[in-house]
């Protein structure tokens, strides 16, 4: 039977944040002509397009932790309110903080040319880094701190936020957005699915899966029905095609 087998992107089939090594590509490929495949990121699709292989630039995408959302019906970008964005403004002009923010496709970037993600960002030259005045919509941000006053003073936005203390960041969603939500509106949770992810922005959508796959480990996705490093997942991906999903026992 051909079901929905969704994957994270950094951290669960990419280790550094350029491509997805040869034999997780080459199992993917095989799995694809059994299953329908869905690639579901923390990045805009504009920087998830440069990672994937050229063949699964058609399958369905979700980025930006599920602001943007692309298939066969186009691309739907879900932006923050306008008056959350006046708040979140006067928050990053209050403390001086850099930025990464989103438009629907060109992006405002402040900060440290030295960061990870500056590394990663618009791979493709496919959009314009502008002052953020000029982006009509932000869809997605990201700050460069985790000053606990800053932090504070997000949480009580009520945008949808994952801290992450290791890189100095805090990613910015719109309110109640998420994978799963993106999941849901593409109309991929009525018959389920099967997900694969590493970090505690995948926790929902791996929570509502058919069957989880944890990639690492990360606290937040322990009750993952599988769990995996990075040397086993094109293994598990070569099962899934061969025998198919298997709760855990």
């Amino acid at each position: 039977m051909r079901q929905t087998v969704v994957f994270d992107v950094d951290g669960t089939i990419c280790f550094d944040g350029r491509s997805i090594p040869a034999a997780i590509a080459e199992a993917l490929r095989d799995l694809g002509t059994q299953h329908r495949l869905v690639f579901a990121s923390a990045r805009p699709i504009r920087d998830l397009l440069p990672v994937l292989p050229p063949e699964f630039h058609d399958e369905t995408l979700v980025g930006g932790n599920g602001a943007f959302s692309r298939d066969r019906g186009g691309l739907r970008v879900l932006g923050i309110a306008h008056e959350d964005r006046l708040v979140l403004d006067d928050i990053i002009d209050r403390y001086g903080l850099k930025v990464l923010i989103d438009g629907d496709w060109d992006y405002c970037y402040t900060g440290d040319e030295a960061h990870r993600i500056f590394r990663q960002l618009d791979a493709g030259r496919l959009a314009s880094n502008v002052p953020r005045e000029r982006i009509a919509q932000y869809s997605k941000a990201v700050v460069f701190t985790t000053d606990p006053e800053v932090l504070r003073r997000l949480e009580e936005t009520g945008l949808s936020l994952n801290v992450h203390p290791d890189e100095g960041i805090v990613d910015i969603a719109p309110s109640g957005i998420t994978k799963y939500h993106a999941l849901d509106r593409l109309g991929l949770t009525d018959h389920g699915y099967l997900a694969f992810g590493n970090d505690a922005n995948d926790e929902r959508m791996l929570r509502h899966a058919k069957v989880s796959y944890r990639v690492g480990t990360h606290p937040a996705l322990a009750f993952a029905d599988h769990h995996l490093t990075p040397d086993t997942v094109h293994q598990a991906i070569r099962d899934l095609a061969r025998t198919g999903a298997r709760p855990r026992a």
